[in-house]
């Protein structure tokens, strides 16, 4: 197991049971990604040890094991059969509810977007550029019942306020959408925020 704390190229380590490429990079916070090929790949913040990742990592082990269930069985996803036509027809579908949710959302949390843009993404739901107040809304979004889209954007909208993950991020979403979480368990696919 390596305990290579300085950055640099991903390594290969044994945590929960799984195998893990481990990047340490300057980060804030320890996030997760499946690959498409099954690969589970965490970055974490270059102070942080392995005790603390390893408990991460078995905290997201049903997530994980659905993500590579997908990459495994790619026809389970919808999106990876569609026609060019529906991929179009959900990313329209998206780009017209967006706005309107930014518009009813900034007003509530007291932000302002900046540019909204929509892209058909494999790890992530939405993301957020707070220095620029750019948001990123994942057009697979347009598979899921409206509230799923609506918890994105209030979401993403929550980082021009609070850039990380942390409990002052989770006190002004859950004051904003007390729901979140049910919204949040709908979303089903390897994407996550």
């Amino acid at each position: 197991m390596s305990r290579n704390r300085s950055g640099g190229a991903p390594q290969a380590v044994r945590l929960a049971g799984m195998d893990i490429q481990l990047s340490r990079k300057r980060v804030k916070n320890i996030n997760l990604r499946v690959r498409s090929d099954g690969t589970v790949a965490v970055s974490a913040p270059t102070w942080v040890g392995l005790p603390e990742i390893e408990r991460f990592v078995v905290s997201k082990r049903a997530w994980i094991q659905r993500a590579q269930r997908s990459c495994a069985h790619p026809s389970e996803d919808p999106f990876a059969n569609a026609t060019e036509a529906q991929k179009r027809a959900w990313k329209e579908t998206v780009q017209a509810f967006v706005p309107l949710l930014v518009q009813k959302w900034e007003p509530v949390l007291g932000v302002r977007a900046g540019t909204l843009a929509y892209r058909s993404m494999k790890s992530r739901w939405g993301s957020c550029q707070p220095s620029t107040g750019r948001i990123c809304i994942n057009t697979r979004l347009a598979l899921y019942p409206p509230e799923c889209l609506e918890y994105v954007v209030v979401h993403e909208l929550c980082h021009l306020r609070e850039r990380g993950h942390g409990p002052a991020f989770y006190a002004l979403l859950n004051a904003a959408l007390p729901n979140w979480k049910e919204a949040r368990s709908r979303l089903k696919l390897p994407p996550s925020i």
